[in-house]
C-alpha cells in the first residue's frame, strides 16, 4: 500500500516535472522568435521600430498562454522591452493610466466592492433569482435580457462589464452552480453576450459607435440618426440574440445540475448560500422563488443604492450635463468612503490591483502599435483584399467580417481599427454603389474578439472583476468562436433587408 502511494505521488511530481519544461521550453521559444524578428527585421515595409514591438508582443502571447509567469508581470517585461528594445515612448506604453478609461475601469471596480461588502450584490442577485424562475434556461435569458436593457444607459461596455460580472457570479452562487463549470460559464457568456451585442445596434451603448458615426461622410451621418441605425441593424440583434440563447442552452445547459460538483474555485457556500436562502430542491424543472431572508435593507444597503443608483443616472445623461463618466464614477468612489460604505483595508483588499494592472499595460498596445506604424502597415497590405471583395454583397460582409477578426489581433484598438478601416472603406464605397454604414456596421459587428485577452477592454473589465473565479479563459475563448460566427451569420441575414432598404 505504501509502495503504491509512493508510486503516485513520483508520477505526479514527473508530471508536474514535464508540465514545467514545456512551459520553459515554450517560454524560451517566444523569447527566441522575439530576439530573431528584432535582430534580422525580415518583414518587408516594416521598420526595426515596427518589428521589435511585433516580436515582443508575440513573445508576451506565449507567456500568457503557458502562465510562465503571472500576466501582470508578463505585461510589465513586455512594456519594458517596448521602451528599452523597440524604443516607444514611455507615454504611449503607460498611455492608459494616463487615460479616463483606467481610472473609469478603478471606480467601477470599486463600486462592485461597495455592492459585495454592503450585501447589496447578494441582495440584487436574489432578487433576480426570485423574479425569473430559477432554472437555467430563465437564469439565461436574464442575464441576455439585463445587459441588453442596460446597453444603452451607460456608454462603457467595460464598465458595464466590470459591474455585471460579480453580479452573474453572485446568481451563480446563490443556484448552487460550481464556479469554473458549465452553467457557471454558461451565466457568464450570457452576460458578456447580453452586454456587447446591443452596443452595433444602439449609438449611445458605446463610445465606439460614437467613434465609427464620425468616420461616415456628412450626408450619411443625416441619413443614419440613433433611430434609424437602430432599425437597420435590429435584424442582427435579433438573429444574434436568438442564436446565442441556443447555443449557450446546448452547449452549457446539459450535464450539470445546480449544486452539484466541488466548490474548489473560492465559491464560498454556493450550494449552502442557497439552501440557507430557499426552501425545496434545486432541480431544473423546480421554478419556485426564491425568498431572500436577509430583512429590510440596512442603513449601509440603502447608502450604497443610492450612490449606485445617482451614478447610473449620472452616466446614462452624460449627454445632456456632460460631465464625463469618469468624474462620476470617481466622485461615488470618494461618497463610498465618506458614508462609510467602505474603509481602507476593504479597498486595498477588494480591487484586483494586478488585474488593473495588466488591463492597463494590455490596452495601451493601442498607441504602441500607432506610434510603430503597425496599423497603416496593416491596412495597406489588406487594402487589395477588401477591393477584391465589392463585387458579392455576401462576400463584402462576410469578408470584412472575417478580415476584422483576423486584423484585430494586431491592431489592438477598437476605435483605431475602425477609423483605419473606414479610410480605405468610405472612399471603396462610393466607387461600387455601397452606403458606407454597411461597411463600418459589418466591421463594428465583429470588431469584438477575446481570443487573447488583451483585445477587448470589456472582457478583460468582466473577467478581471471576478478575478477570473466563474469561468475558465481556455472555455471563454472557445465561445468567442461561436460568437462571432452567429455575428457573422446576422450579417448574412440583414444582406436581403438592406438591399430592401437600398444600402446594398
Amino acid at each position: 500500500m505504501i509502495d503504491r502511494v509512493n508510486c503516485e505521488g513520483r508520477r505526479v511530481l514527473v508530471k508536474e516535472e514535464a508540465k514545467r519544461r514545456i512551459k520553459l521550453g515554450c517560454a524560451a521559444a517566444g523569447a527566441l522568435v522575439a530576439a530573431l524578428l528584432i535582430t534580422t527585421c525580415p518583414i518587408p515595409g516594416l521598420s526595426y521600430q515596427a518589428t521589435a514591438v511585433l516580436g515582443i508582443l508575440i513573445m508576451a502571447i506565449v507567456w500568457w498562454i503557458t502562465g510562465v509567469l503571472p500576466e501582470f508581470v508578463t505585461a510589465v517585461v513586455m512594456a519594458v522591452l517596448f521602451v528599452v528594445v523597440a524604443g516607444i515612448s514611455v507615454g504611449a506604453t503607460f498611455s492608459t493610466f494616463a487615460s479616463s478609461t483606467w481610472w473609469l475601469l478603478l471606480s467601477a471596480f470599486t463600486l462592485g466592492v461597495g455592492m459585495k461588502t454592503s450585501g447589496l450584490m447578494r441582495r440584487i442577485a436574489l432578487a433576480i433569482v426570485r423574479k425569473f424562475p430559477r432554472t437555467f434556461r430563465c437564469q439565461v435569458i436574464a442575464q441576455l435580457v439585463t445587459g441588453t436593457v442596460l446597453g444603452p444607459l451607460i456608454p462603457s461596455l467595460a464598465v458595464k462589464g466590470a459591474m455585471l460580472a460579480p453580479l452573474a457570479m453572485s446568481i451563480g452562487d446563490e443556484l448552487g452552480y460550481e464556479r469554473q463549470g458549465k452553467r457557471a460559464t454558461g451565466l457568464f457568456a450570457a452576460m458578456l453576450v447580453g452586454i456587447r451585442t446591443v452596443a452595433p445596434t444602439i449609438v449611445s451603448a458605446s463610445v465606439t459607435g460614437y467613434a465609427l458615426m464620425a468616420t461616415l461622410p456628412a450626408d450619411v451621418q443625416e441619413q443614419f440618426n440613433m433611430a434609424s441605425w437602430f432599425v437597420a441593424a435590429l435584424p442582427w440583434l435579433v438573429v444574434v440574440l436568438a442564436l446565442n440563447y441556443l447555443l449557450i442552452m446546448g452547449m452549457y445547459g446539459r450535464g450539470e445540475k445546480a449544486g452539484s460538483g466541488s466548490e474548489t474555485v473560492g465559491a464560498p457556500g454556493n450550494a449552502q448560500s442557497l439552501n440557507q436562502s430557499s426552501r425545496g430542491g434545486t432541480n431544473e424543472g423546480d421554478s419556485k422563488p426564491i425568498p431572500d431572508g436577509l430583512g429590510p435593507l440596512s442603513a449601509v444597503e440603502k447608502r450604497m443604492l443610492v450612490i449606485i443608483l445617482m451614478t447610473v443616472v449620472l452616466w446614462a445623461t452624460e449627454p445632456f450635463h456632460h460631465i464625463s463618466a469618469m468624474a462620476v464614477g470617481l466622485a461615488a468612489l470618494v461618497f463610498m468612503f465618506v458614508l462609510k460604505v467602505i474603509d481602507v483595508p476593504a479597498f486595498k483588499s477588494g480591487v484586483n490591483w494586478t488585474s488593473l494592472l495588466f488591463i492597463g499595460i494590455a490596452l495601451g498596445l493601442g498607441s504602441v502599435f500607432a506610434e510603430a506604424g503597425l496599423n497603416d502597415w496593416v491596412m495597406q497590405t489588406c487594402g487589395p483584399a477588401f477591393q477584391a471583395l465589392a463585387g458579392n454583397p455576401y462576400l463584402l460582409v462576410l469578408g470584412i467580417g472575417v478580415i476584422t477578426v483576423v486584423l484585430r489581433f494586431l491592431i489592438v484598438s477598437e476605435v483605431a481599427y475602425l477609423n483605419l478601416l473606414m479610410a480605405f472603406l468610405v472612399p471603396m464605397a462610393a466607387s461600387v454603389g455601397v452606403n458606407p454604414w454597411v461597411l463600418g456596421f459589418s466591421a463594428y459587428a465583429l470588431v469584438i474578439a477575446w481570443f487573447a485577452k488583451y483585445q477587448s477592454p470589456i472582457y478583460l473589465a468582466a473577467f478581471y472583476a471576478v478575478d477570473g473565479k466563474m469561468a475558465k479563459h481556455s472555455e471563454l475563448a472557445k465561445y468567442c468562436g461561436v460568437y462571432l460566427a452567429t455575428c457573422l451569420a446576422g450579417l448574412v441575414v440583414c444582406v436581403p433587408y438592406w438591399q430592401w432598404m437600398g444600402l446594398l
